[in-house]
């Protein structure tokens, strides 16, 4: 019975708690702008021949990032720029990573 009612709060508290998770148009611009800034920092210092580790610190310590819930994604982005071919070092790809950031909605 405690099983049961447990299951029965958590998925009552599951679904009234979607709409608060859901994502505004406002939050997702800021992390899409954001995301965006990362993407294009990571192009730029991999175009300039920044080592991957030293980009990640330089973009880590930007005024942007530094302190802020974003500092978890630049590792990620910067890891997926520089695995990038050369020749996709961009702004198409900036660009592409951008639309996509905005097409997704949590």
């Amino acid at each position: 019975m405690i099983r049961a009612l447990t299951r029965a709060l958590t998925i009552a508290a599951l679904v009234t708690a979607a709409p608060a998770l859901a994502e505004t148009a406002q939050e997702r611009q800021q992390r899409c702008g954001i995301q965006t800034g990362i993407v294009q920092q990571a192009v730029t210092l991999r175009a300039g021949r920044k080592s991957q580790k030293g980009a990640t610190r330089r973009i880590l310590r930007s005024d942007a990032i530094a302190g802020t819930k974003y500092e978890r994604n630049v590792d990620i982005l910067v890891q997926w720029v520089y695995g990038l071919p050369q020749d996709q070092l961009t702004d198409d790809t900036v660009t592409t990573f951008e639309a996509a950031c905005n097409d997704y909605k949590q």
